[in-house]
């Protein structure tokens, strides 16, 4: 049987058990010379073969290897570390496949583990580092180029350079031309865990004069990331607010009123329109984030707060500077027009805030469009209805055209959300078409503009009339079932009640 053994760090107590109980019984051990410690073959037996690989080829290895399984020998090819990170096994794998001789693998300690421990650091640390890139420069050993340092460390993640100290000068530049600045921490191991280990702590601004000056040039380790010197966050885990399987959250209570954001729904967008509730809650809190355009609705009523605002299609960035003030002990609010759970926030909110345990959501319900729009219009909505958003930024067209489709064949009233924009100018009309599949073209249908603001305006025509309308992202469109009337100016869909 052949074995690949990982040799570990270099300290001769890291070996596995497994791992030094193969060299124990091996009859042939080719080890890395270069780079294993050769303290570690102390336990092979007095009859065992030892040879040097880099002394040796690849064929050479394969060839020694082979005879020895031919001969019924127990071999182990002894790699430092982990045999899986630059150990170049696959090559050897493969020969052994295609002769159809079977090996098993033994992991081992990897070095950047043992640097780890050198530093006495952690690599993945809360609101830091929940990355670990393990890479090396290009030397004469090619590195694909995207993966390059550069691109790597465009991330700003934790980063282990393996065989990369002898151009410590180039890898200064790739890593500042990647995004990581002068003064960002950085540390040298030399010989993790070997007896003669050293450690140079510094920056990547002073990468090469620590090695310079400390001759450093090679078997060296080389790690780059803010988690060597930075503030973090306490990690959920063991936190006594954060349950697990294996127990019970603890004390939320104690902090949840230091630790609490609400997601509120503000209504159609004038402060009449909003609930008593919300406005209260907006008054309380400190800061106020939201979409640029309804946080500026609130400014005038609001003065002297903290406003964290940012433009569309930035909502995921909007909900994590929330969490970040509110997991500072702030109450923020988060606004939304209409209601929070419709086509708002709040959906978003609860899925960042598994990132943020410690920080309590709670949803304030506001006045949606539907129900806003269709009280300008009458009583649209008085039997079963769809809700629909034209807009297919986050869901397919051909999606949003089944709905259609289907809401149409049902007969249902439909209130359609985000009827148009530049680059939609054309999706009424295209939903006008499908809903004529199934609904008739004089169907009641209305539309109203800036509802609850400045310029608030209604129209009730029939479908096929609507086909042609100009509207926009701040325009709520209504279609009606085959019962929808208009009486005296107003757009009533019929309940049912007999007698009337």
């Amino acid at each position: 049987m052949i074995w690949f053994v990982g040799a570990g760090p270099g300290a001769e107590d890291l070996i596995t058990v497994r791992g030094q109980r193969l060299l124990m019984e091996a009859d042939l051990v080719i080890y890395a010379g270069s780079l294993v410690n050769p303290e570690l073959l102390k336990c092979c037996k007095e009859s065992c073969e030892i040879r040097n690989s880099a002394f040796m080829t690849l064929e050479q290895v394969i060839d020694a290897m082979v005879q020895a399984e031919e001969d019924g020998k127990k071999v182990v090819r002894l790699h430092t570390g982990d045999p899986s990170l630059y150990g170049a096994i696959r090559e050897q794998m493969d020969l052994l496949d295609e002769k159809q001789i079977t090996y098993q693998v033994c992991p081992g300690v990897s070095s950047f583990s043992g640097a780890a421990a050198a530093l006495q650091t952690e690599y993945t640390l809360p609101d830091v580092s929940q990355s670990v890139v393990i890479t090396r420069m290009a030397g004469r050993t090619p590195v694909p180029e995207k993966e390059s340092v550069r691109s790597f460390a465009e991330h700003g993640a934790t980063m282990v350079l393996f065989l990369s100290t002898g151009l410590i000068g180039k890898l200064t530049e790739e890593l500042l031309a990647g995004g990581y600045t002068e003064d960002t921490p950085a540390a040298i191991v030399y010989k993790a865990t070997w007896p003669e280990e050293k450690v140079f702590r510094c920056t990547v601004g002073t990468l090469k004069q620590t090695a310079d000056e400390n001759q450093i040039t090679r078997t060296a380790l080389i790690v780059v990331g803010n988690v060597l010197d930075c503030e973090y966050r306490r990690s959920d885990l063991y936190h006594p607010e954060f349950s697990t399987g294996y127990r019970s959250a603890h004390a939320k209570k104690e902090v949840s009123g230091h630790k609490r954001i609400y997601v509120i729904g503000m209504g159609p967008g004038n402060r009449n329109s909003m609930t008593y509730e919300a406005a209260e809650v907006i008054e309380r809190c400190q800061v106020i984030a939201g979409y640029t355009v309804y946080a500026d609705l609130l400014k005038k009523e609001y003065p002297g707060k903290e406003y964290l605002t940012t433009p569309m299609r930035q909502e995921t960035q909007r909900c994590q500077l929330a969490f970040e003030e509110a997991a500072k002990g702030k109450e923020v609010a988060m606004v939304c027009s209409g209601d929070a759970g419709v086509y708002g926030m709040a959906g978003l909110m609860y899925q960042i805030g598994q990132e943020y345990p410690n920080v309590e959501i709670e949803v304030v319900p506001g006045v949606t469009a539907a129900l806003s729009g269709g009280a300008v219009l009458g009583a649209p909505l008085m039997h079963d209805f769809a809700v629909i958003s034209l807009s297919d930024l986050l869901t397919p067209w051909e999606k949003i055209e089944k709905r259609l489709l289907m809401a149409s064949k049902a007969d249902l009233v439909i209130c359609l959300y985000n009827p148009s924009s530049r680059k939609r100018a054309d999706y009424l009309q295209k939903a006008c078409d499908l809903m004529m599949q199934y609904k008739a073209p004089e169907t009641v249908c209305g539309i109203v503009r800036n509802i609850g603001r400045d310029g608030e305006s209604a129209e009730i025509m029939s479908l096929a009339e609507l086909r042609n309308k100009k509207v926009d992202m701040f325009t709520t469109v209504y279609i009606g079932n085959q019962e929808t009337i208009e009486l005296n100016g107003k757009m009533v869909t019929p309940r049912g009640y007999r007698n009337v």
